[in-house]
């Protein structure tokens, strides 16, 4: 089964209703042994779910957002960023390490350079069937509601709208990048 290698997302809070950007670049390490890559500064809205039903489920922020992080941000490019170099090689060269903060050891990652990046181009069904192994590897949400995101996201016609733009991996950390709801 993946797992995800960085810790749990930390937010600040946008300009934006119910928008938030991530503080840290997120790895994500698959079950076909790639390591995927979104970077810090991302804005996400959470589980992009619509405001009455998330209202009724509980909202859009109380499940560990990475998974959606992931996978908003490959429905807005149609690709996905892998990252060249192992978990042991990552260590190695400092770019995945831990940090203390709030007395509690996390795990973070730094900018990863360029050369240790590929851009590779993602399907619908790819990024979704991601999202429900990111889902599961969090441990933290139940296989009903994983089953019922899953579902979810085949309404998802904002990848219709999306894809266009491509990432750009010498300005990857430089931009603040929209979330996927804004497009």
């Amino acid at each position: 089964m993946g797992k995800f290698l960085t810790y749990k997302a930390e937010l600040r809070q946008s300009d934006e209703e119910n928008k938030w950007y991530t503080k840290h670049n997120q790895l994500f390490f698959d079950d076909d042994e790639r390591i995927f890559l979104v970077p810090r500064n991302y804005l996400t809205d959470g589980y992009t779910i619509p405001n009455g039903l998330a209202w009724l489920g509980g909202g859009k922020m109380q499940w560990d957002i990475r998974p959606a992080i992931g996978h908003d941000y490959e429905c807005q490019y149609h690709s996905e960023i892998i990252v060249k170099l192992s978990e042991q090689e990552l260590r190695a060269k400092g770019y995945l390490k831990e940090k203390n903060k709030y007395g509690t050891t996390i795990t973070i990652c730094e900018n990863i350079p360029p050369q240790y990046l590929e851009v590779i181009p993602t399907t619908f069904k790819k990024a979704n069937d991601k999202f429900e192994r990111m889902m599961k590897a969090v441990s933290s949400i139940s296989e009903m509601r994983i089953k019922l995101l899953r579902f979810g996201v085949n309404f998802n016609l904002g990848w219709l709208k999306t894809g266009k733009k491509q990432i750009d991996l010498n300005n990857l950390y430089k931009q603040e990048q929209k979330a996927l709801s804004n497009l």
